[in-house]
């Protein structure tokens, strides 16, 4: 990999911007080995964006998004977002015709110690493509998304004019506190007392020995199943979110087995964003959450069957306020105990889930747009699980959607995560998933 020239060294004034308790949270998702808390995005291109433009682009996203240009610093007092000086700003952007290089790219982990808290990286030759890679510290998905198309745009901006200089965006208020506010205090207590956090009973069927290596294992459905299945879930009041979740259930319930019918719980992902205040001025936060959803299988249940059970059960979470609980419960011990004490209480304290699924959303394909250089697809992911967590991810573009799963793990991991995602791709053919019962293994 090629990275950018060194610059004369300049003594720079260090700013310091606090460190939020979602950003503890991800670091934590790390140390008990649940993931390795970082956010991926792969576009292809039909040709290959202009190196030297891309590079100065990225550079003035570092500018103007500040708390990218930072590293994770420890020590006597609290921790700290730490600006970095110019020159360690280099590591941001790197460029390669090796094929090689490149995939390990795509599932590398940033240091966030070190920093910088992005990383782009460029694949030119035979086949085109970018790689982007944030800290999860830093920010959620739809963080992360407005990051892309900030970058996209300054990229266009500079093809025309090479002069271009981006205005800096405010970091604002990067704590949960204007979400939290924004429900009374009565509406908080029920809320903390409906939200239960718990790993479940059951684990994907992961190997046990083998080389160890990070992996991201994808399926598209093109635009042809997916305009099926949105028709489909549209008729009957569901959405793809629903189907998805439907269609995960029923087969981790065939690799489990019968004893997963009735007990099996996924935990979901809500994007607590809902919620926020439109004045809302955090560029980049974390606003994540997470509920358990549960719903009763049946040996030859159709797929419609499931579909509908997950929508009930989904329309009862949001009647609810989806992810408020376990949100509120978080801000609270940090607001009362402070960083080090609530941090020591959420490491003994934080139970994380062996199943889960996360969608991450659609990415505009109108926005996600670099000028001179069609964009030929593209998907975001979560972070890369340690076994034996196993997720589940939804990612939409220009009319496809991506199921991805991450994994540290060996071949024969890859080998049946590869299976499992076609069989889940099955389900939502609907060719056969509607009209086939789920037949579970005895």
């Amino acid at each position: 990999m090629t990275a950018g020239a060194p610059r004369a060294c300049r003594r720079e004034v260090i700013v310091k911007y606090p460190v939020e308790v979602f950003d503890s949270l991800q670091l934590l998702y790390a140390v008990k080995g649940f993931n390795d808390h970082q956010i991926h995005c792969l576009v292809r291109f039909v040709s290959a964006p202009q190196e030297a433009t891309l590079r100065r682009a990225v550079a003035l996203s570092l500018r103007s998004f500040p708390i990218l240009a930072t590293r994770y610093a420890t020590g006597p007092g609290l921790p700290a977002w730490e600006s970095l000086a110019e020159p360690d700003l280099d590591p941001a952007f790197a460029a390669t015709d090796d094929e090689k290089a490149f995939a390990a790219e795509t599932t590398v982990r940033l240091d966030e110690g070190v920093g910088p808290q992005v990383r782009v990286a460029l694949l030119h030759g035979r086949h085109n493509a970018l790689s982007v890679t944030m800290n999860h510290m830093i920010a959620d998905g739809s963080g992360f998304k407005r990051y892309l198309y900030f970058l996209c745009d300054t990229y266009s901006t500079l093809v025309d004019d090479p002069a271009f200089t981006p205005s800096r965006i405010s970091i604002g208020d990067r704590s949960p506190r204007d979400v939290v506010r924004s429900f009374s205090p009565l509406a908080r207590v029920h809320a903390m007392i409906a939200g239960v956090n718990r790993p479940g009973k059951f684990s994907f069927p992961l190997e046990k020995e083998g080389d160890v290596r990070p992996f991201i294992a994808t399926r598209t459905l093109d635009r042809k199943k997916v305009s099926k299945l949105r028709d489909f879930c549209k008729r009957r009041g569901a959405t793809i979110n629903d189907a998805a979740l439907a269609a995960y259930y029923r087969s981790l319930a065939r690799r489990i087995g019968e004893r997963a019918w009735e007990g099996l719980e996924i935990p979901i992902m809500v994007d607590m964003r809902r919620y926020a205040p439109e004045t809302e001025i955090a560029s980049l936060r974390n606003l994540s959450s997470m509920v358990i959803t549960q719903i009763r299988q049946k040996d030859g249940e159709r797929f419609e069957e499931t579909l509908l059970k997950v929508k009930t059960a989904m329309d009862g979470l949001k009647k609810r306020r989806i992810g408020l609980g376990g949100f509120v419960k978080l801000s609270l011990v940090y607001s009362v105990c402070g960083e080090r004490l609530g941090s020591r209480f959420l490491k003994r304290a934080l139970e994380t889930p062996l199943i889960c699924m996360t969608n991450v959303g659609e990415l505009d394909s109108q926005r996600l747009s670099f000028k001179g250089s069609p964009v030929e697809s593209a998907f975001l992911c979560g972070s890369i699980k340690y076994k034996p967590h196993f997720q589940l991810a939804l990612s939409g573009f220009d009319g496809t959607l991506t199921l991805s799963s991450n994994l540290y793990g060996s071949s024969k991991d890859r080998q049946r995560i590869d299976s499992f995602l076609q069989e889940v791709e099955g389900e939502l053919g609907l060719g056969e998933a509607t009209g086939a019962a789920n037949r579970f293994q005895k």
